[in-house]
């Protein structure tokens, strides 16, 4: 006759079955597992983007006050720029307060990727007809910042425009 309820010597004495040894070993795994993703992210956040924005961010601050005057008397000056990029060709147009066009200025440009850091890269835009500064330039596909920074008659001058390189 076979039994359907067999019982082990071990259940009859202490009321466990075989497996129920295993129940700690499942904590334990459990655990084992957890602090192991735990140092996967501990990897991962260390190891990619550290987040910084601006190095220095302490002493930036401090500058502040400085920064705000300066935007004020660009504000004041009334210049305007207009920043394009097509076929490889950066075009910068620039105009006084009384449109009229910019002539003899020192352009430089400041192409900046704001998705990644590395590859900025900085070129200097020579005049090629009145108040049009324009430089052939070929940049990565992708998102770029374009920081315009013009010195002309002792003042400054400061223009940004976001552009996005697609392939041609």
């Amino acid at each position: 006759m076979v039994q359907l309820n067999q019982v082990t010597r071990d259940e009859k004495t202490t009321g466990m079955r075989d497996s129920d040894k295993w129940i700690p070993w499942y904590f334990v795994a459990f655990f084992v597992v957890l602090a192991i993703l735990d140092g996967v992210f501990v990897y991962i956040a260390s190891s990619t983007h550290t987040g910084v924005v601006t190095e220095n961010a302490y002493n930036e601050g401090l500058r502040y006050n400085q920064t705000i005057a300066a935007a004020e008397a660009q504000d004041r000056l009334g210049w305007g720029a207009n920043v394009s990029y097509e076929s490889d060709t950066l075009s910068v147009a620039l105009v006084d307060d009384n449109d009229t066009a910019i002539q003899g200025a020192v352009v430089e440009a400041l192409f900046v990727r704001p998705t990644q850091d590395g590859g900025d890269f900085r070129i200097s835009v020579a005049e090629q007809s009145p108040g049009i500064y324009e430089k052939p330039v070929s940049v990565p596909m992708g998102q770029w910042d374009v920081r315009i920074y013009v010195t002309w008659k002792q003042k400054q001058f400061q223009s940004a425009k976001r552009i996005v390189v697609r392939p041609n």
